[in-house]
């Protein structure tokens, strides 16, 4: 059988990718499933990895079940986003309070952000989750204007609740291929990466005209 040719990555090398697919075919049970969420949980707190990918390359092999693998998934991506809200909500918080930060956000329009994302925190926490990359940092921006925890892991997890059974199930009977899709999650990616940098360019700007006018 003539092995499928893979989609060359920028930000995901194919070998990358192989090494840590080849372990995972490698191991039975527990320890596949307890690998699997680990890559997942890594690759939603900023490993080069993506969550997509992953999802999509580990329904494939035989060695993990479509249901054990959807509910091993689902925490392990929950963990991940988790993680960037705690972050956001210890320090992000914090460090946006400092001095420092007065050029970026002025102290003064911290608690309208804040009253906005409590109101519109739902959404935006549920549209994220179906965004491929940037979501750890989009998360630490939640939790840094106090998104409330509660607010996000509902959003958050009925969102993974779709997302990630149609991943896994998609792959494992549809007949998705990670190949075919990797330069598509490549390219939103990288749209995605460049438009966060041109909101928090914009918004770095129209505060420091805002303080200059004041």
């Amino acid at each position: 059988m003539t092995q499928e040719p893979r989609c060359p990555s920028r930000y995901h090398p194919p070998v990358f990718l192989d090494i840590f697919l080849g372990l995972l075919a490698s191991l039975q049970g527990a320890a596949a499933y307890g690998m699997a969420a680990w890559l997942l949980f890594s690759a939603g707190v900023g490993a080069p990895l993506s969550q997509d990918i992953l999802l999509l390359a580990s329904a494939k092999l035989g060695s993990l079940q479509p249901v054990p693998l959807v509910i091993v998934a689902w925490l392990a991506v929950m963990a991940g986003d988790a993680l960037g809200m705690w972050i956001g909500h210890r320090y992000g918080a914090r460090w946006i309070r400092k001095p420092w930060a007065r050029r970026i956000v002025a102290p003064e329009r911290l608690p309208g952000l804040e009253d906005r994302m409590r109101r519109h925190g739902a959404v935006l926490a549920f549209v994220t989750r179906f965004l491929p990359g940037q979501r750890a940092t989009l998360y630490f921006i939640y939790g840094t204007l106090r998104l409330p925890y509660r607010t996000f892991f509902i959003a958050d997890g009925i969102a993974a609740l779709v997302q990630v059974p149609l991943f896994v199930f998609g792959a494992h009977s549809l007949g998705w291929q990670w190949q075919a899709l990797q330069p598509r999650f490549d390219r939103a990616d990288t749209v995605l990466t460049v438009a966060v940098l041109a909101i928090l360019l914009a918004w770095w700007l129209r505060e420091r005209r805002r303080m200059r006018t004041a």
